[in-house]
């Protein structure tokens, strides 16, 4: 008996009833990455123990690949990376038209700018380009990350320790302040401080223009920070100083994200980030395919565009999942049966990411007798805030009697799970899940679920 089969009888299932221990749920077993047949001590022999395939320094692993697919490995990482924002333009991909307008309304309106849209959507990415292009132009960049629990005074104090003192107008290149290096964070007042006297000191900038960005800008929880930042555009703006804020968030529209402040509306301009078009998800599958020296079946492209739902995030976890499946395989051409593994993958970790009790109600939950229905409400709830209602199934992307049927299994299945929350202070009910990631959960469990029905019809039409 294998080992995995070992561990799959001493385990059982696991507590929340799901997925068996290494499998996908069918009870079939997902591959282990890896496997070498070497005996360890205390072992019986021929047990396969997982092993890393090359060391992070000194000399080659007896384990390590064959050359062309270890380098293809590496390469794979650097471009698909799920996990982290594109930091490398040699690795951004589509977005070019949104950048291009990012930078014209920086250079030529000289603008404070609101980059908003959905969760994974990649403002963060093209924000680390913005800066990298601005930083080429010798524009000063600083950038932070808002959390819930941001001041305004400890945001800005960090931001300008990064700022040369040089640039401020009254001192020259012999002051003492400057011969030190200090930074403008010097001149700020040793406790709190408020927009005016920050906007005060960087309206004595010269010499130089500065960016200063602001991102995850929806977590912010302190509203007096919000107050404060618009104060300082409304400040900044009216001195003309040559410093802009650029601020991106999750979120629907510019006033969601900023509020509705309507002396700062002709200051500040939004700047939406849409989904990925076809043809940008062809980009990013390209550059994967010239740095790594692989391929993907043209078939691969199109489901993977499909499956992504024009979300970035997708986009590259699914690449990297199914070019690292066919890596594995010793394979350096990415096919749809990669894709489909790499989805049985991906259906595993979204499940290990929702709380015990979301994952005990979908499993009560028959997924596969409304695939499509399921399928239609989890794309129209992909939302920035995760909100959509009855409205939106109707005019989704499907005709109007699939709207209907998916309408009433949202009433007649999912609200009574629990699964679903409803709002009812807007004119119109709206809905959304209860986990942040059920959406694209239940997309990718009813993707899985239609590749093994198709495969399943494919051997029944052979068979016949």
């Amino acid at each position: 008996m294998r080992l995995i089969d070992k561990l799959r009888g001493f385990f059982g299932r696991d507590r929340a009833g799901g997925n068996e221990f290494a499998g996908d749920g069918t009870g079939a077993s997902l591959p282990i990455r890896a496997l070498v047949d070497d005996s360890e001590v205390g072992q019986p022999a021929g047990v396969a123990f997982p092993r890393f395939r090359e060391p992070t320094i000194g000399r080659p692993s007896r384990f390590e690949e064959r050359a062309d697919i270890a380098g293809a490995r590496i390469a794979l990482r650097n471009a698909f990376t799920p996990a982290q924002p594109v930091t490398d333009r040699r690795m951004f991909a589509g977005r070019l038209p949104v950048l291009s307008r990012l930078i014209e309304v920086i250079e030529d309106r000289l603008s404070h700018v609101v980059v908003f849209g959905e969760r994974g959507i990649g403002k963060t990415s093209l924000l680390h380009i913005l800066a990298d292009l601005a930083g080429e132009s010798r524009y000063l960049v600083v950038r932070g990350t808002c959390g819930a629990g941001s001041r305004f005074d400890e945001m800005f104090r960090n931001l300008l320790s990064e700022i040369p003192v040089l640039y401020l107008r009254n001192l020259s290149p012999t002051d003492h302040a400057v011969e030190e290096g200090a930074s403008l964070a010097s001149k700020l007042p040793t406790g709190p401080f408020d927009a005016r006297e920050l906007s005060d000191l960087l309206g004595q900038v010269t010499g130089t223009r500065i960016l200063i960005i602001l991102d995850e800008y929806d977590r912010l929880e302190n509203e007096q920070f919000r107050q404060y930042t618009a104060e300082l555009i409304k400040n900044l703006s009216d001195r003309a100083a040559p410093v802009q804020l650029i601020i991106a968030g999750v979120s629907s529209n510019l006033h969601e994200l900023i509020g509705y402040i309507p002396s700062i509306r002709r200051n500040v301009i939004g700047l939406p980030v849409p989904r990925l078009t076809s043809d940008e998800v062809q980009s990013i599958i390209r550059i994967g395919e010239s740095s790594a020296g692989v391929s993907f079946e043209l078939m691969v492209a199109e489901l993977v565009f499909a499956l992504s739902n024009g979300s970035p995030y997708m986009t590259r976890l699914i690449c990297h999942h199914a070019a690292g499946i066919a890596l594995d395989a010793k394979r350096m051409t990415v096919t749809r049966g990669d894709v489909e593994a790499a989805l049985d993958r991906m259906v595993e970790e979204g499940e290990g990411r929702l709380a015990f009790s979301t994952a005990h109600r979908v499993q009560r939950i028959d997924i596969k007798a409304n695939a499509a229905l399921f399928g239609l409400i989890a794309r129209v709830a992909s939302t920035p805030d995760g909100w959509f209602s009855k409205s939106d199934l109707l005019a989704g992307p499907s005709d109007m009697v699939q709207g209907a049927a998916a309408v009433a299994l949202l009433q007649s299945e999912l609200l009574p799970s629990g699964l679903i929350d409803a709002d009812e202070a807007d004119t119109e009910t709206r809905y959304r899940f209860i986990d942040e990631g059920l959406a694209n959960y239940l997309w990718m469990l009813v993707a899985r679920t239609q590749f093994h029905h198709d495969r399943v019809s494919e051997v029944a039409a052979v068979r016949a």
